[in-house]
């Protein structure tokens, strides 16, 4: 029998249907514009159809909205359940708050932890963050915003630079404003892995996200890119 795992995020809802092999049968990706319970109750004859065993749910998005997609997901009258955070778990602990650690960023590193190894894992979504793992037990890390996020607080927070679909291509100097803004952006989130890398010298770089391919071209480390993390997450934590 198939599962459907859903991941709600800040703006996109995303979908996999794995076999019980962990074959992805179907996948797919969708902007919610803020509605994820209405969205996913256009989804739920869709999911219907594909008649999963279980459905299990990653989600960001609070409590309230996710009383909303329960409802949205009980007529099935299939098995849900939404993932919570465990600082204790048999794959990984952690020094945080449960309470305070994000549940996508908390499956990023469920889905590739490994107790054997040392890891520095950076997702690369609408928040950038680094996170550092020692031999299954993570210690903590750091919340950036990302390059988009950064480019759109200078537009909004200056007056003589304007909005610019410039590319985030290189790290070296600018010599339009362009090019600075773009090179200048992309230096602080690179510079600050690369910081952070260099004083945990032995630590794995793994790389998940929209933007890894365009940060990890500039780290001096070697790279991993994942982009299976989250849902390498939720099949975990499900593994009960």
């Amino acid at each position: 029998m198939a599962n459907l795992w859903i991941d709600l995020g800040n703006t996109r809802l995303k979908y996999w249907l794995i076999d019980e092999v962990g074959r992805v049968i179907s996948a797919d990706a969708k902007q919610h514009l803020s509605a994820p319970a209405e969205l996913l109750m256009g989804l739920t004859y869709q999911f219907e159809k594909y008649a999963p065993n279980f459905i299990g749910i990653s989600s960001v998005l609070g409590n309230n909205i996710n009383a909303k997609v329960a409802d949205s997901l009980a007529w099935l009258n299939i098995p849900f359940e939404f993932v919570h955070v465990d600082n204790r778990h048999k794959l990984m602990t952690s020094e945080y708050d449960p309470n305070q650690l994000g549940v996508d960023r908390w499956l990023q590193m469920l889905g590739v932890v490994d107790s054997g190894k040392r890891q520095c894992i950076v997702g690369c979504g609408t928040a950038l963050t680094i996170d550092l793992i020692d031999h299954g037990n993570h210690l903590g890390g750091y919340i950036f915003p990302s390059i988009y996020l950064q480019r759109e607080a200078l537009f909004s927070g200056t007056k003589q630079i304007s909005i610019s679909d410039g590319e985030f291509d290189s790290i070296l100097q600018g010599v339009t404003t362009q090019d600075a803004v773009h090179r200048g952006i992309l230096l602080s989130i690179v510079g600050a892995i690369n910081e952070i890398s260099g004083r945990h010298d032995n630590y794995q770089i793994i790389m998940t996200g929209g933007d890894a391919s365009i940060i990890s071209q500039h780290i001096h480390k070697p790279v991993n890119i994942r982009q299976d993390l989250l849902l390498s997450g939720l099949m975990r934590y499900f593994n009960k």
